[in-house]
C-alpha cells in the first residue's frame, strides 16, 4: 500500500479486509460489539471490492458493489448465495449499530457476524487464487 495506484489492486483490498477483520476481533475481545459489527462489515465489503476489482469493476457505493457482486459471482454460481446473505446481514447489522446506536447489540449476534466475515473473506481468497 505504498502508492495510490495500489488502490486498484485486488490484493490491496484483500489485505485491508484482513486488517479490518483483525481489528474487529480485537474490538470484540474488549466488548465493543457495535464497533465490532462495523469493522466486520467493512472487512467483508473490502473483500467484495477485491473480488470486483479482479473482474475490472471498481464501485464505491456499497449498494452498487453488493448488486454487482451478486451479478458477477452469485448468479454465475462462482460463489454460493449464502455468502451474499452473510454480506447483507453484516451490512444491516452495521447500519443498525451506526445509525441506531442505542439499540442493544448481543455478544452472540456479534460473534456470528464476525464468524461469517471470516468465512466470507476465506471464500474471496479462494476465488482470487
Amino acid at each position: 500500500m505504498d502508492s495510490p495506484a495500489d488502490m486498484n489492486s485486488p490484493a490491496t483490498w484483500l489485505e485491508l479486509a484482513e486488517m479490518k477483520l483483525d481489528h474487529a476481533r480485537q474490538i470484540f475481545e474488549i466488548g465493543l460489539y457495535d464497533d465490532t459489527l462495523s469493522r466486520a462489515y467493512y472487512a467483508m465489503f473490502y473483500a467484495a471490492k477485491a473480488a470486483l476489482l479482479s473482474e475490472g469493476v471498481d464501485l464505491r457505493r456499497h449498494s452498487s458493489a453488493v448488486t454487482k457482486f451478486r451479478e458477477l459471482f452469485v448468479i454465475t454460481g462462482r460463489v454460493d448465495a449464502e455468502y451474499l446473505r452473510y454480506l447483507g446481514q453484516a451490512q444491516s447489522a452495521r447500519e443498525r449499530s451506526d445509525y441506531a446506536p442505542f439499540a442493544p447489540v448481543s455478544k452472540e449476534g456479534t460473534e456470528e457476524i464476525l464468524n461469517t466475515a471470516e468465512a466470507f473473506i476465506e471464500k474471496i481468497k479462494e476465488l482470487l487464487k
